[in-house]
């Protein structure tokens, strides 16, 4: 059994799971519109908003190794938060048997990995440093004595597309 993606994680600029009455607390308390609660919530938030740095992994590692410790503290949020969504799935499938990191900062960060997989002892997931540092391709990063197989997996958004846009005009 697999991980399904992870919907509630935060992004970059999003919140994450948020209690619904923060919308109308913000609204009185800041005094704004919907729509400007919307753009704190959507655009303000996540890393951006714990760090005050960027929504860009790789700025928030720089800033974080520079010593700047809002980079560091929104970088080890979201490293406990993926953690908790993949627990919480682990936990409703009863197991795992993969754990695949894509896209963007899944794709690109062995920080991001690595620390992820810090938390996933308990799993059997165990990661190898080595294999963790290769970029650009997909491969297993587990160790082998992993219960649980971690692996990489680049996107291809563009192929995707153009295999969806040939589908609809075939």
């Amino acid at each position: 059994m697999g991980l399904t993606p992870l919907e509630g994680v935060p992004m970059g600029t999003r919140t994450g799971d948020i209690d619904a009455s923060v919308i109308t607390f913000l609204m009185r308390r800041e005094n704004k519109t919907a729509e400007q609660v919307e753009s704190v919530l959507n655009k303000q938030s996540g890393v951006l908003g714990v760090s005050g740095v960027s929504s860009d992994f790789r700025d928030l590692e720089s800033a974080a190794a520079s010593g700047n410790e809002r980079a560091r503290l929104a970088l080890e949020v979201f490293y406990y938060k993926v953690a908790k969504y993949i627990g919480s799935y682990a936990a409703a499938m009863n197991g795992a048997d993969v754990i695949a990191f894509t896209a963007g900062v899944g794709e690109n960060s062995s920080t991001v990995r690595k620390n992820v997989a810090g938390y996933l002892g308990y799993l059997g997931a165990f990661l190898d440093d080595e294999k963790n540092k290769e970029r650009g391709k997909e491969i297993l990063i587990s160790t082998p004595d992993s219960k649980v197989r971690i692996y990489v997996i680049p996107t291809n958004e563009e192929l995707v597309i153009a295999r969806d846009a040939k589908e609809l005009l075939s």
